[in-house]
């Protein structure tokens, strides 16, 4: 067991910490690897100092490709059986790699596999431990702002965090990679929902280790932010839900955007932090932009959610048992 293992990187402006990013690979108890970075025409120092690492394959991209495009694009140049992301404001353990390595060796059903995601800044704190699905579509990290303990426990997951995770390349090949309409955010909830569909599995490495600066480099809370995610997560449901749970979705959302005004109203929330920063209009317009162009690409998601009921080997009933197994609450999905 020594198969090839391509850690794909995404930097744009990169420069405080991808440093520090690389050089926790250079240190991986795990030697056979690749690393292949894109960089999204930083503006920064950040290309300078990953020249600096000759073994990097440093991708320029004359534009911002976004996270989905961006990660495709190095993935196509590489060449391992494994596939392992990691987030440029990310630093992985010594030992990152060989846990997610011998998890995916020992059970040929994962599909991939996420990773203990801690905060970087609170050592004790929880950045993610997978993700969770609201039956919106929204998604958010499992165990976020929790305490590490809480998840020691090695164990099946519905979807790995694009933060850090490790995907088999055979998976990816048969179910496509990341949806480069949605530039970024909700991507790897998408693929790693379509990775389920098609019958493979994803498993949660408690000692598998990643420390993470959430929104280093994407910014924590801001209207194009909120136009993706709002955009972005309407696709998701379109391309994977069952017909069913589709059209009980404006109910869904009816029932989420009364919840979050009632947070604004009470000034509690990541949605009241953000209209703190930004006028309410604002806010309004940015949300009628998203409703605009998810309808604007609808004959498109329905071409690609053809494509995935082609390969789709779960019936309904597994899909609306993983939505009550795996789901957040609107406090939760919202707590800042």
């Amino acid at each position: 067991m020594n198969k090839l293992v391509s850690i794909i990187i995404v930097n744009y402006n990169g420069a405080e910490y991808i440093e520090e990013c690389i050089e926790s690979i250079i240190h991986q108890t795990y030697s056979n690897w690749e690393v292949i970075v894109l960089d999204n025409n930083s503006k920064d120092r950040s290309v300078d100092i990953i020249r600096k690492y000759p073994f990097v394959q440093l991708i320029e991209s004359a534009e911002n490709l976004g996270f989905a495009r961006g990660n495709n694009d190095a993935i196509k140049h590489s060449n391992g059986e494994y596939i392992a992301l990691l987030n440029n404001d990310a630093r992985a353990d010594r030992d990152w790699l060989q846990r997610l390595v011998d998890q995916l060796e020992q059970n040929e059903a994962l599909g991939s596999c996420g990773c203990k995601i801690i905060s970087h800044y609170e050592p004790e704190v929880m950045d993610s431990a997978g993700l969770l699905v609201n039956v919106s579509g929204m998604s958010r990290g499992r165990g976020r702002n929790e305490n590490i303990r809480k998840y020691e426990k090695t164990e099946l997951i519905l979807i790995p965090s694009g933060c850090a995770a490790m995907y088999r390349k055979s998976a990816l090949d048969e179910v496509g990679l990341f949806d480069e309409d949605f530039f970024c955010y909700c991507e790897d909830t998408d693929l790693g929902f379509r990775l389920q569909l098609a019958g493979w599995k994803c498993l949660y490495v408690a000692d598998a280790v990643v420390y993470h600066r959430y929104s280093a480099s994407s910014g924590k809370y801001s209207l194009f932010k909120t136009y993706l995610v709002e955009r972005n997560h309407y696709w998701f449901v379109l391309k994977n839900y069952p017909l069913s749970l589709i059209l009980l979705n404006p109910l869904y959302t009816l029932r989420l955007y009364f919840y979050q005004a009632f947070s604004m109203l009470k000034k509690q929330g990541a949605t009241s932090e953000l209209i703190s920063n930004t006028s309410k209009k604002d806010m309004i317009v940015t949300l009628l932009k998203a409703h605009r162009d998810v309808w604007g690409k609808m004959g498109v998601m329905l071409k690609k959610r053809s494509n995935i009921n082609a390969i789709k080997k779960v019936d309904n009933k597994q899909i609306k048992e993983w939505m009550k197994r795996y789901n957040i609450s609107l406090t939760d999905l919202f707590n800042s």
